[in-house]
């Protein structure tokens, strides 16, 4: 282990720094690394690693793009709605007062 009580506060923040740096660089390698021995041993098995747990391996989702409208207010066509998350209160209120979804569907 390494005695870091003789270093200056400068010194502390900068050694934060370069750690957090070399976390990040390590799990990127690691992870590299990982996946690699994971195809080696599906293949080896006679699989891809695709095969075995489906979309591209290693790799996640991320942001997703914007998606469709699939509502819209017949009072005020500027409001939409996806359908994901909480429902506008308008699509309560049509709903409210007997209304469907499908009523408002695009």
């Amino acid at each position: 282990m390494v005695d870091i009580s003789g270093l200056s506060l400068p010194q502390l923040y900068q050694l934060q720094k370069d750690l957090d740096r070399e976390i990040a660089r390590r799990k990127v390698e690691d992870k590299q690394k990982a996946i690699a021995d994971l195809q080696k041993l599906a293949a080896e098995r006679g699989f891809s690693l695709n095969e075995l747990i489906g979309g591209d391996a290693g790799k996640r989702g991320g942001k997703r793009g914007p998606v469709a409208v699939q509502y819209r207010n017949p009072a005020d066509t500027s409001q939409t709605w996806t359908g994901r998350g909480r429902k506008p209160q308008w699509v309560n209120d049509h709903l409210a007062k007997g209304g469907s979804l499908d009523d408002l569907r695009v």
